[in-house]
């Protein structure tokens, strides 16, 4: 198997080659950036193409233990390849079949929102600078710190923050079933003002779903349906593939069910099928789309085509000329977004993107306009990230400008003298910050700039070189992060190369720091109060030793009790939710764990509280009955103070 993979491999790479060395005289002046697509694509025939693919994708799938992966590449007028790879049920050895299987491709589901949006604007019924309660009717919106427009909306700058624990879920029992309702559960609070900066924002495209829905009159669903798929052939594209809450089941999806590719994971040697439950349909527009590589085929070629495919326009091409270009950008070198696309340089070439990940599918759509050359990939299975580089692998391969071969400056000799201004933590403005999940969501936010002794600056373990004023290349691929806002002898901001998000200097209460060190110290307390009740109680009903304790001793080592159980709880019900990505993002929440947790801390709260009065009382009286006794129940009343404080802060003693 691996020797056919391998052999596989070199075949492409050979004829890749042959291919891009035959069309290097033709392109030999063109800039960087300029599309070689009149030799290159000539001469990408689908067998020579077909052969690189098979060995990257085989081999990853073997690698990478990925059950089944689905790919489309097209040109402006045909389908070079459409096929399907591995299994799309490892359980039943179904082979994936890129005409039939149908994947869920998560995120890429924004594209055809920001699509829908486009021919409205296209209409004259909805204007990109317009304020979005002016299509939103009765859905509250929280917009206290700035206007919020559409154009914000599809650029993801409209100051949200960022809300996953149980958002991809069913509806709760008893929730309001209506779009306004659910959106209302789904609502993120507006922590910037917008138009500052990017914080990738599923709830602000479940926003944009309910504008095409309301705007249209049709729903949401109905309005990409009639307009989009219809349009364009795509029939075996569906938001409703598993149960979505408020729809009925017809049979056109009964049997579109029977052709979906199951969610995998790696286990013990071979895949488990993981079964993933409805969601709300007040998410359909931002991740909710499942399809077949064809119909990825055909919407590609769509957008290659300016818009158009063969006789049918879905967007007039001035319309898909604005839509194309960047609408927003954290800087001049970060990902900008193109009116709900992504849009940078890959090996030279503009290109047009977005990714999706969801309960496992892990999925990659890129266009290149000026090649006239559209991929997209989809994998079933937790490993498949590896695989969304196919298009840049095929960019590399077949494609790639001498911008490639560019290496990075050495680093500059006296960078150690200004190395201080970008070393440090910055924490991601893509996070929660006023509901139940800021903690976990911050844990996951920070990452730490550092410098070597050899001069570069080190991101997310990627080296970098200075290359001009607070400018730095990624030695790995060219990529470019910049820093802004220099005050007081450090950057304040540091702008990844991504795009979707920017990172910020913390300041010291968004610091983990600020809940570890009370809940630590509050274990180490109740240790201590534990193990000092149990020698009592060994030495009383063991040995009929000691006095009777006192009710300040009763309340401590009851609050101990209190405190480690609550926050045993804590620890387990949010270990449900991080059993895998089905569970956190679709379990209900909040799960009857975290309902138990937080009715155990409340009354351990008040228990803190008689605490502090107890502890006070005997301050007042000057009746400790030893100095030890005195510091070590005030150390402990402290720690639980700040223990309370620090669970408050970071919003645990709320489930919302």
């Amino acid at each position: 198997m691996r020797f056919h993979q391998s052999a596989l491999v070199v075949a492409g790479i050979t004829l890749g080659l042959i291919v891009h060395l035959g069309s290097a005289p033709a392109n030999a002046n063109a800039a960087p950036g300029s599309p070689k697509a009149p030799a290159a694509m000539e001469l990408l025939n689908s067998d020579l193409l077909e052969a690189f693919v098979d060995g990257v994708v085989e081999t990853s799938l073997d690698d990478n233990k990925i059950a089944g992966a689905t790919v489309a590449v097209v040109s402006r007028d045909k389908n070079l390849l459409i096929k399907g790879y591995g299994f799309a049920n490892a359980e039943t050895r179904e082979r994936v079949d890129a005409e039939k299987h149908l994947f869920r491709i998560a995120s890429i589901t924004k594209t055809f929102t920001a699509t829908a949006i486009m021919q409205l604007v296209q209409s004259g019924d909805v204007s990109l600078d317009a304020d979005v309660r002016d299509y939103l009717g009765g859905i509250k919106l929280d917009d206290h710190l700035g206007t919020i427009t559409v154009a914000n909306l599809l650029s993801h700058s409209a100051g949200f923050e960022d809300f996953n624990l149980g958002a991809y879920g069913e509806a709760a029992p008893g929730e309001d079933p209506s779009l306004d309702g659910q959106l209302e559960v789904l609502a993120d609070h507006q922590v910037r003002p917008p138009g500052v900066v990017t914080a990738y924002s599923n709830y602000g495209y479940s926003l944009l779903g309910a504008i095409v829905g309301k705007v249209s009159g049709l729903g949401y669903a109905r309005y990409v349906q009639e307009n989009i798929f219809d349009s364009l052939k795509m029939h075996r594209s569906t938001y409703f593939l598993r149960g979505v809450s408020g729809r009925e089941d017809d049979a056109r999806l009964a049997a579109l069910r029977l052709d979906q590719a199951e969610s995998h994971t790696w286990s013990q040697g071979w895949y488990d099928t993981q079964q993933f439950p409805g969601s709300r349909k007040a998410i359909l527009a931002n991740g909710s789309l499942s399809t077949t590589a064809a119909d990825m085929a055909l919407y590609m070629r769509m957008h290659l085509n300016r818009g158009a495919l063969e006789d049918v326009e879905v967007l007039a091409e001035p319309t898909w000329t604005t839509m194309s270009e960047p609408l927003f950008r954290n800087g001049a070198y970060a990902q900008a977004n193109a009116h709900g696309f992504w849009t940078t340089n890959w090996g030279g070439h503009r290109v047009l993107r977005h990714g999706g990940s969801t309960h496992d599918f892990k999925s990659e759509l890129a266009i290149f306009p000026d090649l006239g050359l559209g991929v997209f990939v989809s994998t079933n299975t937790t490993t498949g990230s590896k695989l969304r580089r196919l298009p840049q692998r095929i960019i590399q391969q077949f494609f790639a400008s001498d911008i490639e071969t560019t290496r990075p400056p050495s680093p500059p000799e006296d960078f150690s003298d200004r190395a201080h201004r970008y070393t440090g933590t910055f924490i991601n403005t893509r996070r929660n910050s006023t509901r139940f999940e800021k903690i976990a969501s911050t844990l996951n936010a920070f990452t730490d700039a550092y410098a070597t002794n050899e001069g570069y600056l080190v991101v997310d373990d990627k080296r970098y070189v200075e290359i001009g004023t607070d400018l730095f290349q990624s030695v790995a691929d060219g990529s470019i992060i910049e820093f802004k806002g220099n005050d007081d002898g450090k950057a304040e901001w540091l702008i990844s190369a991504g795009g979707s998000s920017a990172y910020q200097r913390p300041v010291l209460f968004e610091k983990p720091v600020t809940i570890i060190a009370p809940v630590v110290a509050t274990l180490l307390a109740c240790l201590l109060i534990l193990a000092a009740g149990a020698r009592w109680m060994w030495r009383r009903f063991m040995h009929g030793l000691g006095e009777r304790p006192s009710v300040m001793d009763t309340l401590f080592f009851t609050n101990a009790v209190g405190w480690c159980a609550s926050l045993a709880i804590l620890a387990y019900a949010l270990s449900e939710y991080a059993e895998s990505s089905v569970a956190f993002y679709a379990l209900p929440f909040p799960s009857n764990s975290l309902k138990l947790y937080v009715g155990v801390l409340w009354l351990t709260t008040l228990l803190t509280a008689a605490c502090v009065v107890s502890s006070a009382r005997v301050q007042i009286a000057n009746a400790w009955p030893s100095r030890g006794a005195a510091i070590g129940y005030s150390a402990a009343v402290l720690a639980f103070v700040a223990c309370a404080i620090a669970l408050s802060h970071w919003n645990l003693y709320s489930l919302h």
